[in-house]
């Protein structure tokens, strides 16, 4: 018998970390037209689509998506620049 989850009112770290490969998939592309970038982007849109519709247009109406956009890019890009500045690991010698 599935068990009910609560649904869901948060962007999850995870979904921080998807949607930031995919923009900087698009974002720092060589060539903006490839089909490889349209993809990323069209994958990034729909993901903040769908985020959207689950965890912020039932409980949190005066939150519009453009809003919500402009947040979740700026948190990836974030994200994207703390790994930047991270000091490569080295891999552990056999």
């Amino acid at each position: 018998m599935p068990e009910n989850t609560p649904p869901r009112r948060t962007v999850a770290s995870a979904d921080i970390v998807r949607l930031a490969e995919l923009l900087d998939k698009f974002e720092s592309a060589d060539d903006p037209e490839s089909e490889a970038c349209k993809t990323a982007e069209l994958q990034f849109e729909r993901g903040l689509s769908e985020l959207f519709e689950q965890c912020v247009k039932p409980y949190y109406a005066l939150v519009s998506f453009a809003q919500f956009r402009g947040h979740v890019r700026w948190r990836c890009r974030e994200y994207l620049s703390l790994q930047a500045r991270r000091p490569p690991t080295i891999p552990p010698s056999v």
